[in-house]
């Protein structure tokens, strides 16, 4: 595909995610991971590894995961943006574009990208061990929108060989002191449970992750409409 024609292509559609997609063609996304990756406890070689990136939206992590030698990568997510756990408050009000387009995008950065990611269709509560084990879990900025973050934490648990990383807006809480805390919304935004970076930590190990570490703390803003849940955190659970 001739650089000028993706191009087009590209402007055709609202991005989630900024994508390099090579010959100068860069999505204008609503997040621009690339100047916080090395904060998401990613490995830099996952050479022979198989890999899971859940709720890939247009596929930054599945990409990245592959771009770092993962032998096999497979991306989960739901087209129906009706499927999505959507507060009763939101539904009808939010404008879904994002979703709505999420498989298209997906399909024009693979293809542009001549990548081998393979697109699955399931949410993360239909995670099972059909889908075999992986060597690393990635799920980024997923939790927030589930009304069961709980359950969501054991599903990555029952396909993790190895390691899950679980990236997520956090809250700081005053005096918390170090304890896991969360805030619950499911009215005014699309979103149930924000926690502490303390909080994610033990939904993992509250799912059965052996042991967890946590990352620093940092701020990914929004690109556009303000610093929405713009502080991050990010955990990563050993099964043994």
């Amino acid at each position: 595909m001739g650089d000028s024609r993706l191009a087009e292509k590209v402007a055709r559609y609202g991005w989630y995610h900024t994508l390099d997609l090579g010959g100068g063609v860069v999505t204008r996304g609503m997040f621009d991971h690339r100047p916080a990756v090395d904060r998401y406890l990613l490995p830099a070689d996952l050479s022979g590894m198989r890999c899971l990136d859940v709720g890939t939206m247009d596929g930054f992590w599945a990409f990245e995961m592959e771009r770092r030698g993962a032998a096999e990568v497979v991306a989960l997510d739901i087209d129906d943006p009706e499927a999505l756990d959507w507060p009763a408050a939101q539904r009808a009000k939010v404008v879904k574009t994002l979703d709505e387009t999420k498989g298209e995008r997906f399909a024009l950065a693979t293809r542009a990208l001549a990548s081998s990611v393979r697109r699955e269709l399931r949410s993360v509560y239909e995670i099972d061990t059909d889908l075999g084990q992986f060597d690393l879990v990635f799920c980024g900025d997923l939790f927030i929108h589930l009304k069961d973050p709980a359950t969501a934490a054991e599903r990555l648990l029952s396909v993790c060989g190895g390691s899950a990383i679980v990236a997520n807006p956090v809250k700081r809480f005053r005096f918390a002191g170090g304890k896991p805390m969360a805030e619950f919304d499911g009215i005014d935004e699309f979103g149930w449970w924000l926690t502490n970076t303390a909080g994610l930590r033990r939904l993992l190990l509250a799912a059965g992750f052996n042991r967890v570490e946590a990352g620093r703390e940092f701020l990914l803003p929004a690109t556009s409409g303000g610093p929405w849940k713009g502080r991050r955190g990010v955990v990563r659970g050993w099964v043994t």
